[in-house]
């Protein structure tokens, strides 16, 4: 019915990267629009500049900084997980 499809290990982790990317990016959102309702946040800094409290502009913020903390980790377990166990 579906084919010989097979998940290898690297596709599984890709795919929860991309998962943990949007659950935080819809985090984001939600946080960006109950927010300044509950607490008359209109902005925030970071790193010097000043951002709008939003539910893009957090949901952004949300994607991008878990994106940069896992693709270095992605590509640092990609680069060793090419060395061979059995070469020791």
């Amino acid at each position: 019915m579906f084919g010989d499809r097979t998940i290898t290990g690297r596709n599984a982790v890709i795919g929860l990267g991309l998962a943990l990317v949007a659950a935080t990016a819809a985090f984001g959102a939600l946080l960006g629009a109950t927010l300044p309702a509950r607490t008359g946040l209109e902005e925030i800094t970071v790193l010097g500049v000043a951002v709008p409290v939003s539910p893009l502009t957090l949901a952004v913020y949300g994607a991008v900084a878990v994106g940069a903390l896992l693709i270095p980790f992605g590509l640092v377990v990609g680069i060793l997980s090419r060395f061979d166990d059995d070469a020791m």
